[in-house]
C-alpha cells in the first residue's frame, strides 16, 4: 500500500490506493457498460475540454493507468477511482476498459473517492464540503477526524463546512469561481438576508476578500448601548475563554456553534442542515462521556 500525502497517521493506512495492484489482484478488461457509477463521488463538475485532452491522450498512447472498481451482487461493477478515464473512453466509442477490481466498504469507498481527488485538486471546495458533510452525516466523523483523512486543521474543515450555510446561489458562484472560498466565508458574516444580495454585488464590482471583510465588519457595528452598573463583587465574564469553549464545541460536532453569555446566564446556538445531521449531533450530544 502506497503513502498518501498529506493524510494524518494511521487513518492513512486504513484506506485503499486506487493504484497499483495488490497482491492477488490482476488488472482485467471488462465491459464499460456494465460499471456503474461511484455513489460517493464527490466531484460534481467535469471540464469537458480536459475530458477531451484526456480522450485523444489515451487514443494515441492507450489508457497508461487501470481504472478501479469493485463488484457487486449482480455481476457489476461499481466504480472506485477513474470517473475521467472511464468517461473518456466511452466518449471514444470503445467497448472495454482496463480495471483493477478490488473489494471496499462503503466507507473506505467515500474517504477513498474524497482523498484521492483532495490530492489531485481536483474538486471545488464546495464538493469538498459536501464530501465532507457525507462522511459526518453518514459515519459520524468528528472534525478532528475529517482533519485526519484530508490532511487539512480543523479550523480548515470548519470553515469548509460552513460554505454550506451560504444560500444555494452563492454556493454556485463558488463552484463556477467566481467567487473564492474566502470571499464566501465573508458573505457568512452578513445577516442571511443580505447574503444574496452581497454576492452578486461582490461578483459585479469585483470586490477582495479584504474588501468584503470590511464591509461586513462595517455592516455588524452597532450603536453603543449604555450598560447597567455591575454588582459589587460580581465576576466578569472572560470572554477569550468564552470563544475557547467555542471553539472546542465547533471542533468537536463539525458545525457552527454560537455562545452567548450576559450576568451568567446564557445560551448555545447549534447550526444544524437537515434532519440526519440533527440527528447526528443529537447521538454527539448524548454520549455518555463528554469531551470536555
Amino acid at each position: 500500500m502506497s503513502k498518501r500525502r498529506g493524510l494524518g497517521k494511521g487513518l492513512a493506512e486504513l484506506i485503499p490506493t486506487a493504484e497499483p495492484p495488490q497482491p492477488g489482484e490482476t488488472v482485467s478488461e471488462i465491459g464499460v457498460d456494465i460499471v456503474d457509477a461511484n455513489p460517493f463521488q464527490p466531484r460534481i463538475e467535469f471540464d469537458e475540454t480536459e475530458l477531451k485532452e484526456l480522450a485523444d491522450s489515451i487514443k494515441a498512447q492507450g489508457l497508461l493507468q487501470p481504472i478501479t472498481v469493485r463488484p457487486t451482487a449482480d455481476g457489476r461493477y461499481q466504480l472506485v477511482a477513474g470517473e475521467r478515464r472511464l468517461r473518456a473512453t466511452r466518449n471514444l466509442g470503445r467497448t472495454t476498459i482496463k480495471a483493477i477490481v478490488r473489494k471496499v466498504t462503503d466507507k473506505q469507498l467515500l474517504e477513498l473517492s474524497l482523498v484521492e481527488n483532495l490530492l489531485r485538486t481536483d474538486l471545488n471546495d464546495i464538493e469538498v464540503a459536501i464530501a465532507l458533510q457525507k462522511l459526518q452525516n453518514t459515519y459520524g466523523y468528528t472534525t478532528t477526524q475529517l482533519a485526519e483523512v484530508t490532511g487539512k486543521s480543523r479550523p480548515a474543515v470548519s470553515n469548509t463546512l460552513r460554505l454550506l450555510e451560504l444560500p444555494p446561489g452563492v454556493q454556485d458562484k463558488i463552484r463556477e469561481q467566481r467567487l473564492t472560498a474566502g470571499h464566501g466565508r465573508a458573505i457568512l458574516s452578513f445577516p442571511a438576508e443580505r447574503r444574496i444580495e452581497m454576492a452578486e454585488k461582490c461578483v459585479a464590482e469585483g470586490l477582495s476578500v479584504r474588501e468584503m471583510e470590511r464591509q461586513a465588519g462595517a455592516a455588524s457595528d452597532k450603536p453603543k448601548v449604555k450598560r447597567p452598573r455591575r454588582k459589587v463583587g460580581a465576576v466578569p465574564s472572560a470572554p477569550s475563554a468564552l470563544k475557547a469553549t467555542e471553539q472546542r464545541l465547533v471542533e468537536y460536532l463539525g458545525t457552527k456553534v454560537k455562545l452567548t453569555e450576559q450576568r451568567g446566564h446564557g445560551s448555545i446556538n447549534i447550526t444544524y442542515h437537515g434532519a440526519e445531521d440533527l440527528n447526528r449531533l443529537l447521538a454527539l450530544l448524548m454520549k455518555d462521556s463528554s469531551p470536555f
